[in-house]
């Protein structure tokens, strides 16, 4: 009879356990700022030499589809580029020595939820816009460090140096 209730104890609590390790997963996947899969504004669609992404002071190397998020830094070595599509279908090609941070990237047009805002550091950047510039151009702008350009076209290409 003890070993019985020593059993049910036992199993009683390992049933807690699970839930709330359960619990503590599920509650890190949805709060937060932190990133969920649906999050993702865009993919790396091709990479040359060393590109790196800047996510939350961390540095790690970009490879081929690989999601980036709102607020991701690209950079690229000398020599290397990077490709990067958007969810609605903007291009994003950067050239060698070049710094690209993604500040702002919204596509829900049931909502009327856009806007793109990138900011070039440092290097090349070629654009070629994709839905949002059809629909809403207004919401589309580059930074640089001495100018902004609100997007008007389908195609352009900035460099810093």
């Amino acid at each position: 009879m003890i070993i019985n209730r020593i059993f049910q104890i036992f199993i009683f609590s390992a049933c807690l356990i699970l839930i709330s390790a359960s619990l503590t997963i599920a509650g890190t996947v949805t709060d937060g700022p932190t990133a969920t899969p649906v999050d993702f504004i865009g993919s790396v669609k091709t990479v040359s030499g060393e590109t790196f992404l800047i996510r939350k002071d961390m540095r790690t190397p970009v490879s081929v589809g690989d999601h980036l998020y709102q607020g991701d830094t690209l950079v690229t070595s000398s020599g290397s580029s990077v490709g990067i599509i958007f969810r609605d279908d903007t291009m994003l090609s950067m050239g060698p020595k070049s710094e690209v941070r993604i500040d702002e990237f919204v596509f829900n047009p049931a909502d009327d939820a856009m806007a793109f805002l990138a900011h070039v550091g440092k290097g090349t950047a070629q654009f070629i816009t994709g839905q949002m510039s059809k629909i809403a151009p207004e919401r589309m702008s580059v930074e640089t460090p001495l100018a902004t350009i609100g997007i008007r076209g389908t195609r352009f290409l900035v460099k810093v140096d």
